[in-house]
């Protein structure tokens, strides 16, 4: 069981495009995670992803068009293809594959 986060880990400070392709979040404890549009958009939780997750998916439906940050609990997206997903902000830094949040933060390039 993962160990609980102290609250300044879920408040989002800062959200930014990186590139075209990732949203990055400055989070309140100082981490920053940069998550690929296509990770978010294969955790939405809703049943027509829920059933698509492995199909090819158009570029459209990786572009994020809008995001906002609602009530600072949920994290709100909209994508170009018009679909919407909404996570909660834990389940978004859950999605932080960096070396320090999957427990390597000693060997965070080489692995040794």
């Amino acid at each position: 069981m993962p160990s609980p986060r102290a609250p300044e880990a879920l408040q989002v400070e800062k959200l930014t495009e990186v590139g075209r392709y990732a949203l990055g979040i400055v989070w309140g404890d100082r981490h920053d995670s940069i998550l690929p549009f296509r990770n978010l958009r294969r955790a939405c939780p809703c049943d027509v992803c829920a059933d698509t997750r492995e199909a090819p998916v158009s570029p459209e439906s990786e572009r994020l068009a809008r995001v906002e940050i609602l009530g600072g609990r949920s994290v709100f997206l909209r994508w170009g293809d018009g679909h919407e997903t909404v996570l909660l902000v834990d389940e978004v830094r859950d999605l932080c594959r960096c070396a320090r949040c999957v427990g390597e933060p000693d060997y965070p390039i080489s692995g040794r």
